[in-house]
């Protein structure tokens, strides 16, 4: 799980909270009468950050002697509070439209990974296609051409490389086909977009601005002094 308040990945102790079965009807007449499909809520606090942490499950519960009920066995859980803080882009050096997707997909990731990952494969076939002008017709044959190119550094190329493997593209070929269709998600995946997104924009977007104020900047001091200003790469521009 990764932490929404400093966005570090944690493994969360859950305290309290209640369970409840979705209906009266066990999950089974012969075996498991006394369980049920059910959902709970439950909280705990960031070992990393200290942060509150509220977590919706889902799983299957088991009713007790004394008519109570509690998850046996693996639960899926979704953060529902706090809403994702530390995943945003703030405006400024993002173009708009990039930033709205981001801020859109970590926004429902806890109430709906799938969507949040149709958003992300979206934009990031967006970004392959208008910044790199890659155009394959689907987004597996896109990130193969992206991981070649010359100048993407590896960690770059690599945590794009793996968003066919963790999403499992094999086992769902509309998220190759159609990046915007909501469709079953790995576990992971959703999370995983957002912070490969977010390295393609400080890579393409971020990175080159600062280092551009930063010469700016150094270029004006260097005017004050009477010296020439620094020389331009040959490949740039």
């Amino acid at each position: 799980m990764i932490c929404p308040n400093c966005g570090i990945a944690i493994s969360l102790e859950l305290y309290g909270g209640s369970s409840y079965p979705t209906s009266d009807t066990p999950i089974s007449e012969d075996e498991g009468k006394d369980r049920y499909g059910g959902y709970g809520v439950a909280h705990g606090w960031c070992p990393e950050c200290d942060q509150f942490i509220v977590v919706y499950r889902e799983g299957i519960v088991k009713e007790l002697t004394d008519n109570s009920y509690h998850f046996v066995g693996d639960t899926t859980d979704n953060i529902v509070y706090p809403h994702n803080a530390s995943r945003s882009i703030t405006a400024g050096e993002v173009p708009e439209s990039y930033r709205n997707d981001f801020n859109e997909a970590a926004s429902v990731l806890a109430l709906s990974p799938k969507a949040s990952a149709a958003i992300s494969r979206r934009a990031l076939q967006q970004v392959l296609r208008n910044e790199f002008h890659i155009n394959q017709g689907s987004l597996a044959k896109e990130i193969e051409e992206f991981i070649h190119l010359r100048d993407v550094p590896s960690y770059i190329s690599e945590a794009v490389d793996a968003v066919r493997n963790v999403g499992n593209f094999a086992a769902h070929p509309l998220k190759d086909t159609s990046t915007g269709e909501i469709v079953d998600v790995e576990p992971g995946e959703a999370e995983w977009l957002l912070e490969v997104l977010g390295s393609l924009f400080d890579f393409v977007f971020i990175q080159p601005k600062r280092l551009e104020a930063r010469k700016r900047k150094l270029n004006e001091k260097l005017a004050s002094l009477g010296k020439p200003e620094m020389k331009q790469p040959k490949n740039s521009g």
